[in-house]
């Protein structure tokens, strides 16, 4: 019996170690606007990176920033497809990271023009200090004038090859969060006092 129960324990730790798709999607509103999603990989692996968010100009041309995990170093900027990716568009964001190290990383999205700009995670990135500005109303690097495209915010985010992805929540979020939670609980007390 405790045979089986160790086969069936390395089985499941088996499963859960493999490798899978991810995709994930959402609406930036600022040229400044970044998108964090940190993922892991169990062992090293090819990943597979792009993004769908071009939409031949109907929205904006990402940029991807590629960070380690733990130390928060920039490891690449990938801007545009290195030619590995057939499904993502002209200015679409895509590459195939041969054999990436085991570890954790924090991969980032944003307009192209917004990309990180130190070794750094912490470093910030292009257009962090200046004001915002809608997308509907900025004219992006590679903006067609004549075919006033790239106003859309919609982005898309596909990664394959590993074990577990998750966008992180922006301080906005977590702030909500905090603020709803409080307030479930003074309702909570309220409840018990009257009772």
């Amino acid at each position: 019996m405790k045979k089986l129960l160790v086969i069936a324990a390395a089985a499941l730790s088996a499963l859960s170690a493999q490798a899978a798709n991810f995709s994930f999607s959402g609406q930036l509103v600022y040229n400044t606007d970044v998108v964090q999603i940190d993922f892991s990989i169990a062992q090293a692996g090819n990943v597979t990176l792009w993004t769908d968010s071009w939409q031949s100009g109907l929205n904006f041309d990402p940029v991807l920033g590629l960070f380690n995990g733990g130390t928060q170093a920039l490891l690449q900027v990938i801007d545009d497809n290195d030619g590995s990716i057939a499904d993502a568009g002209y200015f679409d964001s895509g590459a195939l990271l041969s054999n990436l190290a085991a570890g954790s990383y924090r991969l980032t999205l944003g307009a192209a023009d917004n990309e990180a700009v130190g070794p750094s995670l912490a470093d910030g990135f292009a257009l962090g200090g200046s004001t915002p500005i809608k997308l509907v109303d900025w004219n992006q690097s590679t903006y067609n004038m004549n075919a006033n495209d790239q106003k859309g915010g919609i982005w898309q985010l596909h990664l394959t090859g590993v074990e577990q992805a998750a966008v992180v929540p922006e301080p906005a979020h977590w702030a909500l969060l905090v603020a709803g939670l409080l307030m479930l609980g003074t309702r909570l007390r309220a409840r018990e006092s009257r009772s």
